[in-house]
């Protein structure tokens, strides 16, 4: 193994890890605030504007439906009591336009 293809390897594994470790605080906070969590509409405010939650969205995307599936709608399915709605408009409209 040459040591052009070593840190190519080693580059690679720490851009899957970090896009993994975002995706998942991202997910995490996305899928809390569209459930109507307080502090995760004042974290999401803090740490975003508009354009950087856009493209974290984005970006993040499959990340985000993984996340939703596993903290939300996995457990409504066994609780049958919780209603799940995926909805992203209204997240921005509520962040961001609610002034």
């Amino acid at each position: 193994m040459t040591t052009l293809v070593f840190w190519f390897f080693h580059i690679a594994y720490a851009l899957i890890l970090t896009y993994l470790v975002l995706g998942f605080i991202v997910s995490f906070e996305v899928s809390a605030a569209m459930n109507g969590g307080e502090l995760a509409l004042k974290w999401i405010r803090k740490h975003f504007s508009y354009e950087e939650l856009y493209w974290s969205v984005i970006i993040f995307y499959p990340m985000l439906k993984l996340g939703y599936f596993l903290l939300e709608e996995l457990p409504s399915f066994f609780t049958h009591n919780i209603h799940c709605q995926f909805d992203l408009d209204s997240l921005f409209e509520e962040l961001f336009h609610h002034d």
